[in-house]
């Protein structure tokens, strides 16, 4: 097989998930629950992780290529762990730990009068970005963690020097 061969097999894969995610995201929003922000935020990542993967493939060997193009894990791991570090991200804009005008200020959510209140370590997932530019800034910082990995690794790297 060659290269361009391979990169169209990883191309369509990639595609593949890309519009899952897209389809699992715009169905849960329209499905808002608790859980919402912290789900798109992993998704958002996991998109960002994608496209990093897109964006590194002209750096590849044509004998990575072709193994790439033959692995589905090669392709799901990397952006799984971009929706992780995008959770971790969001944990830290939670916390107040990463805060500044750059960055989303997220925001208890308020209860209703009759509805139940999460507690305990729930109450991290009834969380929310304050207006429409604040989901803004976190849907890009999330995808910035997915897409560019060692940033969220860096940030970790700087809290624990402090």
């Amino acid at each position: 097989m060659n290269r361009q061969e391979a990169l169209n097999i990883i191309w369509r894969k990639l595609l593949i998930v890309f519009i899952s995610l897209l389809a699992l995201s715009v169905f849960i929003s329209l499905n808002a629950g608790p859980f919402t922000v912290p789900v798109l935020v992993f998704i958002v990542g996991n998109i960002g992780g994608y496209v990093g993967i897109h964006r590194n493939l002209t750096t590849l060997s044509d004998v990575e290529v072709a193994q790439l193009s033959s692995s589905w894990l090669g392709l799901v791991v990397p952006s799984f762990v971009g929706g992780i570090l995008a959770s971790v991200l969001y944990l830290l804009f939670i916390s107040g730990i990463i805060s500044g005008e750059l960055f989303p200020k997220i925001v208890e959510d308020t209860v209703q009068e009759g509805d139940k209140k999460l507690e305990g370590f729930l109450v991290v997932f009834s969380q929310h970005a304050d207006g429409a530019a604040e989901y803004a800034k976190l849907l890009f910082w999330t995808f910035v963690a997915g897409f560019n990995q060692k940033y969220v690794v860096d940030v970790i790297e700087s809290i624990k020097s402090r």
